[in-house]
């Protein structure tokens, strides 16, 4: 067994109350296996979590701790690219609100997902049934994606500028994957005789409106089927000036990177989650039960969460301006 520690992780501890391709919220009670596995492209570490709900004899569902929330002995394998991988054993622990809950899973730790891939899984318990699952990884395009970032000394900006941020969707999915944005500066701050790595994100918005005080108000960013999001070059200033807050040292700030990212689910995912009541808190997906499945011959759900970034340009003028340094080499 191996220890580790997991804050939030996603899609690990779910529960589910039955299985059908065309869910059914009255569906009966039944005895089941329920496997759950999400694969990322932004964590170097794939879980997944087998376990089996039993009812009682009257067709209620048990106590909490009366279900056994792992199977051990089960053999997951993934099939990826040509090649087989195994997953192992292990042991987390899962904070959840401030409470930390041990849970046994099985990972492995050295598959590499690209878009357009074709990926399986198959669990077979020790009384012999297997659980299988099919999925693709999806796909997004910046093809039409503007990387210009504030350069705030350009003539041509009106009063409040906006920055439209867009991409492309793989043309066979696009009406069915669930995305959400996201906009990053990256920098190090200097403290305690070194520099170390930090990151603030900057928020974006589907559009803005105008309240009552004339002021903008942003109609904020969620996973939806949207393929834009946008951001006012009042809020990004507000981002920077963040950085550094009251320490009047800006030199002991140096500004790396500005990176883009578009966190995409497949289609099986986005219609699990989009079909409950569901929520994102700080890219962690949370599912209640349910009995929308993707497992054949089980329950739960097998999905690809995929992180796509793009480098944006900066204006060393812009970011000098708040007397930070300038260095997307360092």
């Amino acid at each position: 067994m191996k220890k580790a520690l997991l804050v939030l992780p996603i899609i690990l501890f779910l529960f589910f109350e039955s299985c059908n391709d065309d869910f059914n919220i009255n569906a009966p009670y039944e005895d089941f296996y329920i496997l759950n596995c999400i694969l990322r492209n932004d964590s170097s570490i794939q879980y997944a979590i087998i376990s089996k709900n039993t009812y009682t004899e009257n067709g209620t569902p048990p106590a909490s701790d009366n279900i056994d929330q792992n199977i051990e002995g089960v053999d997951i394998k993934i099939f990826y690219n040509d090649s087989v991988f195994v997953m192992r054993d292990t042991t987390i622990q899962l904070a959840n609100s401030g409470d930390i809950t041990q849970v046994n899973c099985y990972y492995i730790s050295n598959l590499i997902m690209q878009p357009g891939k074709v990926i399986r899984i198959e669990a077979t318990v020790p009384s012999g049934q297997k659980l299988k699952s099919t999925i693709q990884v999806q796909k997004i395009s910046f093809a039409k994606f503007s990387s210009d970032f504030p350069q705030v000394f350009h003539s041509g900006y009106q009063e409040r500028p906006y920055y439209n941020w867009n991409w492309i969707g793989d043309a066979e999915t696009a009406t069915s994957i669930l995305n959400i944005p996201q906009l990053e500066i990256y920098y190090k701050k200097y403290e305690g005789g070194k520099y170390v790595g930090e990151k603030i994100l900057v928020p974006l918005a589907y559009y803005y409106i105008y309240n009552e005080n004339d002021n903008l108000t942003p109609v904020s960013v969620k996973f939806s089927f949207n393929n834009y999001c946008t951001t006012t070059l009042e809020t990004v200033n507000k981002t920077m000036q963040e950085i550094s807050g009251d320490d009047t040292n800006k030199k002991n700030y140096i500004i790396n990177n500005v990176l883009f990212s578009v966190i995409s689910l497949d289609p099986d995912l986005s219609k699990f989650y989009s079909a409950y009541s569901t929520y994102a808190e700080d890219f962690t997906i949370k599912l209640r039960q349910t009995d929308y499945s993707n497992i054949v011959g089980g329950k739960g759900i097998f999905g690809a969460y995929y992180k796509f970034s793009k480098s944006l340009t900066i204006d060393s003028l812009y970011i000098t301006s708040f007397g930070y340094q300038y260095d997307p080499l360092n």
